[in-house]
């Protein structure tokens, strides 16, 4: 692709020592991560996020501490963490993972990636080895450089920071690219198009224009500019652009209360 973009792809998992994938993406436009569960291991979610899984798996469920609890809930993710642990004794047992709303899944090797910021609500789920520490999931405040960027960027207040552990899964929509930003490179964007990024990157804003680009141009005030070094990933659609497709119906109802008309 043009400019050092490139089409994200499913990377190829890492496997087990039998040849068995870590996960395995299904479907297209609403997928599903499934895991082969071996002895031992684990599948830490948000509640509901569960799609099925084999007998013998068992559910923990807990708050983890008001500070982690918080962090959770401020980062768009559900009140209560939800582990599933294969206790069966057999290694062929799995467990299946999906969002709340039509999207692609994204893996991350946490290994590899170290720590990356994204948007509230697109952490899914993460995978826990056997000795391996637990993936953290927190909020941050946007990691703006300075008030204006804070306030001005696109990006929300609070955003999901997710680090340690071994794969963590993220829900985007649409077409997902990813970038490399060089060190002092920098790529204007919609707020709206960030899916994630790597916490070396920084964020701050750019003017759109003029007046009429201000009033005219669709993309308000400022866009959000995103600086090197690191890698972004953005994707072409959002929750929040489609929530403004369907805004919500508030009907109104007559004084007979069933909402028609009369003849």
């Amino acid at each position: 692709m043009l400019q050092g973009f490139e089409l994200w792809v499913p990377p190829v998992p890492l496997e087990f020592d039998d040849g068995m994938p870590y996960y395995e993406i299904i479907g297209t436009d609403a997928q599903i991560v499934q895991f082969p569960l071996k002895r031992g291991r684990q599948i830490m979610c948000f509640s509901g996020a569960m799609a099925y899984m084999s007998d013998g798996i068992k559910m923990d469920v807990q708050l983890a501490g008001f500070q982690k609890t918080f962090g959770r809930l401020a980062g768009g993710g559900s009140l209560f963490q939800v582990t599933y642990t294969n206790e069966s004794g057999d290694d062929n047992a799995y467990i299946a993972c999906t969002g709340d709303y039509p999207g692609v899944i994204v893996p991350m090797n946490m290994s590899s990636t170290g720590k990356i910021i994204c948007l509230r609500d697109s952490f899914l789920c993460a995978t826990v080895g056997l000795g391996r520490p637990m993936t953290n999931i927190s909020a941050g405040f946007n990691p703006a450089s300075n008030p204006i960027s804070f306030c001005c960027s696109g990006i929300d207040f609070i955003v999901q920071t997710v680090e340690n552990g071994e794969y963590a899964f993220l829900m985007a929509m649409g077409t997902v690219i990813k970038k490399t930003l060089r060190v002092g490179e920098s790529i204007v964007v919609d707020g709206d198009s960030v899916l994630a990024f790597e916490s070396s990157v920084t964020v701050d804003v750019r003017a759109v224009g003029n007046i009429a680009a201000i009033c005219c141009g669709g993309e308000g005030i400022f866009n959000t500019e995103l600086s090197g070094p690191g890698t972004i990933y953005l994707q072409s659609m959002s929750i929040d652009k489609l929530r403004r497709l369907f805004p919500p119906h508030v009907s109104s109802s007559s004084g007979d209360g069933d909402g028609g008309s009369s003849d």
